[in-house]
């Protein structure tokens, strides 16, 4: 029998380095990450060929199992190529398709969070979001995903550009650049490509469950400006989305806005204060101002409009038009979540809003 091979050897910087790594991968309890992430450590030059093997190691098989244990494992419809494809995702796409590849701004940013503290050491870490791939972003996520708990460090991580402008950060958590100075949507093109695409394909259930949590804790939110500015961004996010994969030919990936307002009505009977009941006080002076937080509160439902629209030019596609199988697709989904129903349901709730309806 042979012996088995010794243990890898590492500094204590990149022991440092892959730990932090592997907690965004895997979170674990958040003030294990966060002990070694407010460690300040001397960066080096450069890092051994083991910890590169071993940082390559853990990307490819982190994000992959991230994506797989999401989403990913499910057999579900997506569009290719304009047709329906079902399936789980790696069998709906040939596996050379779904690789991620990592730049090396990757590992220069986990080497500036292992050799920094975030939010006492300034200039913030930063790179030109153009030069990032579709699996830099995806990192950068996870990285905010298993940070977000500490509001002052999730708050310097979005003061960084690569953060603040990563379209998948804005999509899973909108709510957290209401109110921001100078915020604005970041494009969606890079989401609606592949490999792109795939990741959002996995991501749906993510992005459902993001999205159904806001809209159940709108009811606990007592600040009028608060609740205002948080529907003011969803908005923002819901026209950007909605717009780009419209014009993309992937309204699939829209389908989690779907299946939130399937569930948020799932009741015939929901009242607007489900989404406005714990603001405090008379509110701001105006009357104006007023009814527009309640009607921001509820932006969500107001999507049923959009989704209508799709619905009647799906229904109007013929059999001989290029998008016929996707429209095709489109209604199905709408007959899956009965959206008939739930754009009814939707339109009842925005009616109770408005300061002036004749019957």
């Amino acid at each position: 029998m042979s012996d088995a091979p010794p243990p890898k050897s590492v500094s204590r910087f990149e022991a440092n380095l892959l730990r932090i790594l592997r907690f965004f991968l895997k979170p674990g309890p958040a003030d294990q990450g966060l002990r070694h992430i407010h460690e300040r450590l001397e960066r080096p030059k450069c890092l051994s060929a083991t910890a590169v093997e071993l940082i390559r190691d853990s990307l490819a098989k982190g994000c992959v199992l991230y994506l797989a244990r999401v989403g990913g494992w499910k057999r579900d419809r997506f569009l290719r190529d304009g047709k329906p494809n079902f399936g789980r995702l790696w069998e709906r796409s040939p596996v050379e398709k779904l690789t991620l590849t990592f730049s090396k701004y990757a590992v220069d940013f986990l080497m500036w969070l292992t050799a920094h503290r975030p939010k006492e050491d300034r200039p913030t870490w930063t790179a030109d979001i153009g030069e990032l791939t579709p699996a830099d972003q995806l990192l950068l996520f996870l990285t905010y995903d298993a940070l977000r708990s500490d509001a002052d460090l999730a708050a310097t991580l979005r003061s960084s550009s690569p953060f603040g402008d990563n379209a998948l950060l804005w999509l899973a958590h909108p709510n957290d650049f209401a109110g921001e100075v100078h915020a604005r949507v970041p494009t969606f093109g890079m989401w609606l490509t592949e490999p792109g695409s795939f990741i959002l394909e996995a991501m749906q259930p993510v992005l459902e469950n993001r999205w159904l949590e806001i809209e159940r804790t709108k009811g606990q939110i007592g600040d009028w400006a608060q609740l205002n500015q948080q529907g003011m961004i969803q908005g923002r996010v819901i026209e950007a989305f909605t717009h780009a994969v419209n014009a993309a030919g992937r309204r699939d990936l829209a389908r989690f806005l779907l299946a939130v307002m399937s569930r948020v009505l799932a009741s015939p009977d929901m009242p607007a204060t489900f989404w406005t009941g714990g603001l405090q006080g008379a509110g701001p002076p105006r009357l104006a101002e007023r009814v527009e937080t309640q009607r921001n509160a509820l932006v969500v439902l107001r999507a049923a409009d959009r989704f209508r629209t799709w619905e009647r030019e799906a229904r109007a596609s013929g059999y001989l038009d290029d998008d016929y199988a996707a429209s095709k697709f489109w209604l199905g989904e709408c007959e899956r979540f009965d959206f008939n129903t739930i754009a009814d349901r939707a339109q009842r709730v925005l009616q109770q809003v408005e300061p002036l309806r004749i019957n």
